[in-house]
């Protein structure tokens, strides 16, 4: 194995992303060969650095000297693009590669990607039921293709047939370097029976799927909610549903069984009608105490969110400056508090204007009842979402193109979460400049 490989990815497993970085940027400066540049590129792409990734796969396309080189260096920038959000630049490149192979699937794939991206939503799923068609697939790209077309039927409200398609390519990802002890759930309802549903997924997934262990009770099932975040096991178990975190090594009933969280809206079969439109999860009360000093503060009460550092490779799709938010929301008439996390404060210039909370040891259960405490939120689509919908806050959420299935429907709406939800949807590919417009007129009329 390449040493810079090992010393790099190690760094990276140290959250020392700067210095990987930094690093990988000295070997690069100094590279002069095709597999020198191909292999910074790959390693960038590798730690979800995608413009490094691009920067380095251009330069090594320059110097590219056979075909081979050539054709396996546009593959690589077509997914850089993609991932970067630049999905006029992969089809550039597609189309190059596609008079060269038009049977390569994989390319096939990729621009089904690129039109998704680009809005382009009804070409994306004609592509990719024309894909789904072909007898000559490998075994790899037709799970792809299986799973994407759970768009289409998210964009049908048909949550069932969605699930169907989405959800053995995630489990399967979820579950890579994972074995359970218990054997998996086959959706068979049986009284009594322990069913540990594992939350290996976002914290904003644990949110909005917590909800569905209410439905597994009245099967009369024992649901147990396992996840790694503790003070949001505590939120959970303090509004009824059983939680523990599997750190503290819980003991269950040998004859447990297991399923995946993100499965379960599949084998409770649930439609847009029953999936639930009340509020559902309440703030531990003592933090509720903790924080009930900002009931005190009489101007009409923002919480805002802009940026994830979280390591979700699509952060950047779905993240805004905050200087598009201070345009809009900054009045005498508002008092503005950050939720951003301690790796994106406030930009120095405007902390006098904005309350932050974003010391290292903020724990979900702070933010939940941080949001409780505030008039509206406003937020681009992560965990903060899902929170403020979830206790029922009013809340803006900033929608990137190629949503998340949670925000997708055939009304524009959200069927996941009540009237109290206002999705503001990206039109234009790297664009806020028409959702923040909407912003604007929603706040006017409040």
């Amino acid at each position: 194995m390449n040493p810079l490989d090992i010393v790099s990815k190690k760094l990276y497993s140290f959250n020392e992303k700067q210095l990987t970085y930094d690093l990988l940027d000295a070997f690069g400066k100094n590279a002069k060969t095709f597999s020198q540049y191909d292999d910074i590129a790959k390693l960038f792409f590798e730690i979800n650095n995608f413009l490094k990734a691009i920067e380095y796969g251009e330069k090594a396309l320059k110097i590219s000297s056979n075909f081979e080189e050539k054709y396996t260096t546009s593959k690589n920038l077509i997914t850089a693009y993609n991932k970067f959000n630049y999905p006029e630049k992969a089809l550039t490149q597609i189309n190059k590669c596609k008079k060269i192979y038009p049977n390569d699937f994989e390319i096939l794939l990729d621009e089904t990607v690129s039109y998704s991206l680009l809005g382009k939503i009804n070409k994306s799923h004609k592509l990719l039921f024309e894909l789904s068609k072909r007898k000559d697939l490998s075994e790899d790209v037709k799970k792809k293709v299986h799973h994407n077309l759970s768009g289409y039927y998210f964009h049908k409200d048909d949550l069932y047939q969605a699930f169907s398609h989405y959800i053995t390519e995630t489990e399967k990802n979820a579950y890579e370097n994972i074995k359970l002890p218990f054997r998996r759930w086959d959706g068979t309802f049986k009284k009594n029976q322990t069913l540990v549903i594992d939350a290996n997924c976002g914290a904003g997934d644990e949110v909005m799927h917590v909800r569905f262990m209410k439905n597994l009770k009245e099967h009369g099932m024992k649901p147990i909610w396992a996840t790694t975040r503790k003070n949001l096991s505590e939120v959970f178990n303090y509004n009824n549903f059983e939680s523990v975190c599997i750190w503290d090594n819980p003991e269950y009933p040998e004859d447990s069984q297991s399923v995946y969280a993100l499965a379960l809206p599949y084998f409770l079969n649930m439609n847009v009608k029953n999936l639930g439109r009340e509020p559902y999860l309440k703030p531990l009360p003592e933090k509720e105490i903790k924080y009930s000093y900002i009931k005190k503060d009489e101007k009409f009460k923002i919480g805002i969110f802009w940026n994830s550092n979280s390591g979700f490779e699509q952060a950047h799709l779905r993240s805004l400056k905050f200087e598009d938010y201070q345009k809009i929301l900054y009045n005498d008439n508002y008092s503005l508090y950050s939720l951003q996390m301690s790796d994106n404060p406030v930009p120095e210039e405007y902390r006098s204007s904005i309350v932050e909370f974003h010391s290292k040891d903020r724990e979900f259960a702070d933010t939940f009842s941080i949001i409780n405490q505030m008039d509206l939120i406003v937020t681009s689509c992560t965990s903060i979402a899902h929170i403020a919908a979830s206790i029922g806050k009013k809340v803006c959420i900033f929608v990137p193109i190629m949503e998340y299935y949670s925000w997708t429907s055939s009304t524009g709406k959200s069927w996941w979460y009540g009237d109290n939800v206002h999705l503001f949807k990206q039109t234009k590919i790297r664009s806020w400049k028409e959702p923040l417009q909407k912003l604007k007129e929603f706040l006017s009329e409040l």
